[in-house]
């Protein structure tokens, strides 16, 4: 059914819902019942703390511009959660909903075109039930991305660029943590492909792969 991904969501505070919201960059628009009755839609402009108190600015679709204490608020309406399904099932759903999806051959060929910028050869070791769902394959594809850009940092110079050819293979596989780990020529990857990816994944290969080589 066209909702069954609502039945993933997670139950969250109103302010720890905001706040994902706001350190995301959602600007989407959001109903809100404070404790006083009143009733407010419009957009979270700003987040700040004082103290013991956390107040939020927010500005309606007329621009009225409107100032109050986070822990006032009693009820947060999602207007659009499929924009917002990955924050509000903490995880569970990996991705925005509504992307176009790759098929497996697709992620296969594209994969091959990765090898050459890569310089090695990459083997994915999951079971076939895995890449059967879609959000995994489009998971696949973000972290073979972030691993292109993290190696195009770590061969800026000399030395980096030395380490790197020592790896003929990349063999990513999918782990309960983020893991990297080198044996011979074999680059190892662990990664939850399952779920939501780490933020700043290129920056974290770096550090990790760095570390390994």
């Amino acid at each position: 059914m066209e909702t069954d991904y609502i039945n993933q969501f997670k139950a969250q505070s109103p302010a720890a819902i905001i706040h994902s919201m706001f350190s995301d960059k959602k600007q989407l628009k959001v109903a809100l019942s404070l404790k006083n009755g009143l009733y407010i839609e419009g957009f979270v402009v700003d987040i700040t703390k004082e103290e013991y108190q956390t107040f939020v600015c927010m500005r309606t679709e007329e621009q009225e511009v409107l100032f109050f204490d986070l822990q006032e608020v009693s009820v947060l309406r999602i207007k659009h959660p499929k924009k917002m399904a990955v924050s509000l099932s903490k995880g569970s759903i990996s991705r925005p909903l509504g992307e176009d999806p790759i098929s497996t051959l697709q992620l296969k060929r594209w994969i091959l075109e990765q090898e050459p910028l890569l310089e090695a050869t990459i083997k994915l070791s999951f079971e076939k039930l895995v890449l059967q769902e879609a959000n995994t394959r489009l998971n696949c594809k973000d972290v073979i991305t972030s691993l292109l850009k993290a190696k195009q940092r770590i061969v800026e110079d000399e030395m980096g660029l030395v380490a790197w050819k020592e790896i003929k293979t990349i063999a990513i596989t999918n782990t309960e943590t983020l893991q990297v780990s080198k044996e011979g020529s074999v680059l190892k990857i662990g990664v939850v492909i399952t779920k939501v990816l780490p933020k700043e994944l290129e920056n974290l290969f770096i550090e990790k792969i760095e570390k390994v080589l």
